[in-house]
């Protein structure tokens, strides 16, 4: 809570608001039955990724709190949030963080690979059973940031932790990259997989040559040439901005992925990273 400072009942507000304008069902079944409505259960969602408490203590704080900005008179009980939960799909929250991510005026866009934890053993525990906490089982997740607004423009998370950030480029390129310059570090040093894609879609890359003292002549690919012949410094000084925003990710709503299936998982990233987008909205 130290990194983000918002008041609740504006950042209700907003996503609420947010889910009406961008069509998104208000109920789950087509029966419209349900005491709580779809749009309240993505808002106490991002409230407890907001908050990082297991789920029986943030269904005591929900006891506390006015939830009468979003139309609730009565508190759900934490198994009812928590089964409503449990029909979120990573790919719909996936298309909430892209949706949210839109609207910023940034000419530059940062790709940073970063890992979240899946175990939290204690230090203590890790000295006792000679295990490297370094070592713990970990999901990598690229993430695509406006380096203006700080907007999660897109993000995505495999299984696999040793994945390579190329990958994940080629799953998450879209319309997102025209006319943006998109920068990334040496790990994204590829002219087909990186800058063509890149160029493509109307944008231009920047990763740094991962090979410093090598004549222009013997640097393969176009892009990669001009890169060598003149180093857009300006706009890679934007690349650290990624970085900015993977600390207030894990700082603001740990680094913790909570759930035992990568599905589940995935899920809570997603809504971590839609909860990210709504307080910067609140902060414009």
């Amino acid at each position: 809570m130290a990194t983000y400072r918002i008041d609740l009942k504006k950042l209700m507000k907003i996503t609420g608001r947010f889910l009406r304008r961008h069509d998104v069902p208000e109920h789950f079944s087509k029966s419209k039955n349900e005491k709580y409505t779809l749009h309240q259960q993505l808002v106490l969602f991002i409230l407890y990724c907001l908050l990082d408490l297991p789920i029986d203590l943030f269904g005591e704080w929900i006891g506390l709190m006015d939830l009468s900005g979003i139309g609730l008179d009565s508190k759900p009980h934490y198994s009812t949030m928590w089964r409503a939960w449990r029909r979120f799909s990573p790919r719909f929250l996936r298309k909430l963080v892209k949706a949210s991510g839109r609207g910023g005026r940034d000419k530059c866009i940062a790709l940073d690979p970063t890992h979240m934890e899946i175990t939290r053993p204690s230090i203590a525990y890790c000295k006792r059973t000679k295990r490297n906490p370094a070592q713990e089982p970990n999901r990598k997740t690229t993430i695509a940031t406006g380096t203006r607004s700080l907007r999660i423009v897109d993000a995505i998370m495999h299984k696999d932790s040793h994945r390579h950030g190329l990958d994940d480029f080629e799953e998450m390129a879209g319309e997102w990259i025209k006319g943006k310059t998109i920068v990334a570090d040496t790990e994204f040093d590829a002219e087909e997989r990186f800058h063509g894609i890149v160029l493509s879609f109307g944008g231009k890359g920047v990763a740094p040559l991962r090979h410093k003292n090598i004549q222009i002549w013997r640097t393969n690919g176009a892009r990669r040439k001009q890169l060598r012949r003149r180093w857009p410094g300006r706009s890679y000084r934007r690349r650290p901005m990624a970085e900015t925003l993977n600390s207030m990710l894990k700082r603001g709503m740990s680094a913790f992925l909570r759930g035992r299936t990568v599905w589940q998982q995935a899920r809570h990233f997603y809504a971590k990273c839609l909860a990210h987008n709504m307080i910067m909205r609140c902060q414009e």
